[in-house]
């Protein structure tokens, strides 16, 4: 078995489940941690996509990453930090329930056709760049709406019947949501959700492979200086914060491209139509497809 391969230790009373199908403890611990990561990481994200987009706050860019986080307080309230958070939410859940169960069995295929170990570092690395690029077919609609409800100045929302009150208040991150739906499928069909796909794999199988990569490398040393001895809690948490941080050192090019290919077109309807009935593509549309 591999070294990268998580262990959960189950309680005698969900036995019974998790018999039932060796994907279930992983699946539930992976969703649960991308859920979590989800809730803390969001204010950064919207921070990171509103950089990336050129968000424009009285008609005035950001000097930075400080300065959007200022003008977004002062401007919007500190909800505006958790817009997008229910697509960012969902698929965080499925992307990190998934996950490691699909890099064990790229994992696997890949020692049997090779007949190399579990534990050689390149098949380690090459089943975490599969298996990212495999979930970026779940992802990338998501990601879309994610990155279409973070950079709106104003994306027109049509409500049912609304009350005196609700028309007042601002939409909701649901109400927006469905509004991104409907604009990028009114324009483009349900194909439309998937601009960027081809970014989204990428940045996922980049960013995975340094991902599993970093762990694999900060496993081995810590075992090789510490033999014997069980890691801790705190070690795993530093060693996935490792991980983490050379995941988007890795992909973080690629994902700009990503999220300003994915707010274009959700903002830049009129450009769109042109580029679409252009016998000469745009660069970016060429590169999402």
């Amino acid at each position: 078995m591999a070294s990268t391969t998580v262990n959960f230790n189950v309680p005698d009373s969900l036995r019974c489940i998790t018999k039932s199908s060796p994907w279930t403890v992983p699946f539930a611990a992976g969703g649960i941690s991308g859920v979590a990561a989800a809730l803390v990481g969001q204010p950064f994200d919207t921070i990171k996509v509103r950089m990336q987009t050129g968000f424009k706050f009285a008609g005035a860019h950001p000097a930075g990453a400080f300065d959007c986080l200022r003008m977004t307080m002062k401007h919007e309230g500190p909800n505006a930090l958790f817009k997008g958070l229910g697509p960012q939410l969902g698929s965080q859940f499925l992307a990190t329930a998934l996950l490691f169960g699909i890099q064990d069995k790229f994992l696997s295929c890949f020692s049997g056709l090779t007949g190399g170990s579990r534990n050689d570092l390149n098949l380690i690395s090459s089943a975490g760049f599969c298996a990212g690029g495999v979930l970026a077919v779940i992802t990338c609609p998501m990601e879309l709406i994610k990155v279409g409800i973070q950079s709106a100045a104003d994306i027109p929302v049509t409500r049912v019947r609304p009350s005196a009150a609700a028309v007042a208040a601002k939409p909701s991150s649901l109400e927006l949501a469905v509004a991104v739906v409907r604009k990028v499928r009114a324009e483009h069909g349900l194909r439309g959700l998937y601009t960027g796909v081809g970014l989204t794999s990428l940045r996922c199988a980049v960013g995975n492979a340094a991902f599993f990569s970093t762990f694999e490398l900060c496993s081995r040393l810590d075992k090789s200086q510490n033999p014997g001895v069980k890691r801790s809690h705190s070690k795993c948490a530093l060693f996935g914060a490792i991980a983490g941080t050379s995941y988007w050192l890795g992909c973080y090019p690629i994902d700009l491209l990503k999220s300003q290919i994915q707010n274009k077109v959700v903002q830049d309807a009129e450009t769109l139509k042109l580029s679409k009935a252009s016998a000469q593509p745009m660069p970016w549309n060429v590169v999402a497809r």
